[in-house]
């Protein structure tokens, strides 16, 4: 079978080629993969940047979606289950979703929702359940909440944006760019501003109409970050998950005390196997009664993976996937 190796650190010692059918265990089940959508971390791994990270060689990837062409011993998910691949370490990927079978232990798979496509699938898990939990980072969310976050062009913060008006919340959805922006008007944000404008605090309150958001999913740091706690309002909370915008921020001390605000950094990877899985279902559940998928911004064969890459630093409007061939 074809699969993207890393043989050492750096995407020009990455490439395309043929490895052996990997064999399952008794807990595992052999999937055809389909579809897999890159991550930052698939990169960040490939470039040896990704903390406690596989080391080559290996086979990037963690999102994917495809079919069961072997169960496990215990028929936990049948041959012929199309399923879609739920991982919460990249740590645990000495054999990523990048090819086009691999194996997974059957308790890290779940059955794809009917009326989804491929494609659709790969897309979501990784990037809804981290914004989930973002989201969530002190209790659900309710639909008498705000929301506001950074980076909303992004495939967290745009998955953080799904997810919120799903569940029928006001989003402020914050993006540099201006055809982003747009986009995001399109897709319902409730108000949608750049970060740098002018006098923002102001505007986002009078936009919402009261002091402060509740939570702020903040995807890219950085200097964001003062701006997220100065968007709260009392008793609000700031979920932490980027760094895109750098590995430091400041923290505005007074508006932390007198707003009685939480900040919590957030990682999805301390969920196991069982728990993100019914997390996942949980999610799907919610998207699909609201009628919401995930946004593709474009797809590419297996064979033009660097081309995928390249499209992953060009800052998509949604996410970037892999196609595997239909056949083998």
């Amino acid at each position: 079978m074809r699969a993207v190796v890393t043989e050492e650190t750096g995407l020009e010692y990455t490439r395309l080629q043929d490895v052996p059918r990997p064999s399952a265990g008794p807990d595992d089940v052999l999937v055809q993969i389909r579809a897999a959508a890159l991550n930052p971390a698939d990169r960040y791994a490939i470039d040896g940047q990704y903390p406690g990270g596989p080391r080559p060689p290996f086979i990037s990837g963690r999102d994917a979606a495809g079919i069961v062409v072997q169960s496990d011993t215990a028929g936990r998910v049948p041959a012929g289950t199309r399923v879609l691949v739920v991982q919460s370490s990249v740590r645990d990927l000495a054999q990523g979703t990048l090819c086009e079978v691999q194996r997974f232990p059957a308790d890290t798979v779940a059955q794809i929702p009917d009326d989804w496509n491929w494609i659709e699938a790969a897309a979501a898990p990784l990037a809804f359940q981290t914004a989930w939990k973002a989201m969530n980072c002190r209790g659900p969310v309710t639909s008498d909440e705000i929301v506001a976050v950074t980076g909303a062009g992004g495939g967290v913060g745009l998955s953080a944006v799904q997810l919120a008006l799903a569940l029928g919340t006001q989003v402020v959805a914050l993006s540099r760019s201006e055809a982003k922006r747009q986009q995001l008007q399109k897709l319902g944000a409730s108000h949608v501003f750049a970060p740098d404008e002018p006098d923002l605090k102001r505007k986002v309150f009078d936009a919402i109409g009261r002091k402060g958001v509740d939570v702020v999913v903040d995807t890219v740091g950085g200097p964001l970050l003062t701006l997220a706690v100065h968007l709260l309002g009392p008793e609000g909370r700031v979920g932490v998950l980027g760094v895109l915008g750098g590995v430091e921020g400041t923290i505005p001390i007074p508006s932390l005390m007198f707003k009685r605000a939480s900040l919590h950094g957030i990682q999805v990877a301390d969920l196991d196997a069982v728990a993100a899985v019914v997390q996942w279902r949980q999610i799907a559940t919610l998207l699909q009664n609201a009628n919401r998928r995930p946004v593709i911004d474009q797809t590419f064969p297996l064979e033009q993976f660097s081309d995928a890459f390249a499209r992953l630093r060009d800052s998509p409007f949604g996410k970037v996937v892999v196609e595997m061939p239909p056949d083998l």
